[in-house]
């Protein structure tokens, strides 16, 4: 049995939903489909004037951050249970602020009150809202976001695929529609297939799945030019049931947190009653320690997200998640017999977790 890391996928099990990610979205008037959500952001980032500043929360991802130009971007503060930090932001937005980045951890959505006076702040101030629904968008497709962009790769084996959509242009921030060329760029599927003929069929394709994936990644990190989704990635993505997709992962995180919680265990942010996880959020004391002992159990768990380094006096919260955090998965793969195999491998660890 094996846990997390990349997708695997099987051609012979796909076929067409009614459900897709394209049904689910088709209420926005506008939607477009890049090869990753770094395209779509740095589709944002060429409407942007030279004097424009930005405001991206702490705690967030370099792919993120490496979107706009680090002179002109600045940090505001989250609390410890991952909401923005209000205090914070008022301090450092300003007259020539653009940009507000709004992010929802893991799937649990920031509160209400919180983003009326983000609401509020953005519109004092002609300031955009560019929402990052990659880990929230099946919680709620969008809350107060000029507009909004997400990672779709993060939830179902497509092997790239990013998407803007918005009802309509900000009057702070008009985008024009996008054109690029399609991406070509469908490698990760044949790590993808690999990876099932060896956790379905027996075949060694181990070490041949993780190369193509790291080549993969490594390619996605040096891509500097703008694309779209490709044909081929599309196809695939219309072949995954958001419905199902949805179900199972909530029952997936419920019972972990059930079986955890009689040990006092508790997961880094509370969930609302409607989200979806992305995964099971655990901070622990010595999470490289943990990480390894459950790689030694082929459960494979993402971090998020390393520190950059990058302004380190106005991210303290970014900074210690780097070292604490770890994201169990919970994804539609599984069902209840892997679910209990992950909670028994980390009841058996033996070292030392902050409960």
């Amino acid at each position: 049995m094996e846990l997390g890391s990349d997708y695997n996928l099987s051609l012979s099990n796909l076929s067409l939903k009614e459900d897709s990610i394209f049904n689910y979205i088709s209420d926005y008037q506008n939607a477009f489909w890049f090869d990753s959500g770094r395209s779509a952001l740095k589709h944002i980032a060429k409407h942007l004037k030279n004097d424009d500043n930005i405001l991206l929360p702490e705690f967030i991802c370099e792919s993120v951050s490496n979107c706009f130009p680090p002179d002109k971007t600045g940090y505001y503060g989250l609390n410890n249970d991952f909401t923005v930090n209000l205090i914070d932001l008022k301090k450092k937005i300003n007259e020539k602020t653009k940009l507000i980045f709004l992010m929802h951890y893991f799937g649990a959505l920031q509160p209400p009150e919180i983003l009326n006076e983000i609401k509020l702040l953005a519109n004092q101030h002609g300031c955009a809202i560019v929402e990052d629904t990659t880990h929230s968008i099946f919680s709620q497709k969008s809350t107060i976001g000029d507009y909004m962009v997400c990672s779709i790769r993060k939830w179902m084996p497509v092997p790239r695929g990013g998407l803007l959509y918005y009802a309509s242009d900000s009057q702070y921030l008009a985008l024009t529609a996008p054109d690029y060329p399609n991406s070509t760029d469908n490698r990760r599927v044949y790590g993808m297939m690999l990876k099932d003929m060896y956790l379905n069929d027996g075949l060694d394709y181990n070490a041949d799945y993780r190369r193509i994936f790291a080549a993969s990644e490594h390619l996605i990190d040096q891509q500097t030019d703008i694309g779209m989704m490709s044909d081929f990635a599309r196809f695939i993505a219309s072949c995954v049931s958001i419905e199902d997709l949805m179900q199972r992962r909530r029952k997936n995180y419920e019972l972990l947190s059930d079986l955890l919680s009689l040990h006092g265990i508790q997961p880094a942010l509370s969930f609302g009653v409607s989200d979806i996880p992305l995964a099971y959020p655990l901070r622990v004391h010595g999470r490289d320690a943990l990480r390894s002992y459950l790689m030694d159990n082929k459960i494979y768990c993402a971090v998020h997200w390393p520190f950059d380094n990058t302004q380190p006096d106005s991210r303290p919260f970014a900074l210690k998640n780097s070292q604490e955090l770890i994201s169990l998965p919970i994804d539609q793969r599984y069902n209840n017999m892997h679910i209990e195999y992950l909670s028994e491998i980390i009841l058996k660890y033996e070292g030392d977790l902050l409960f």
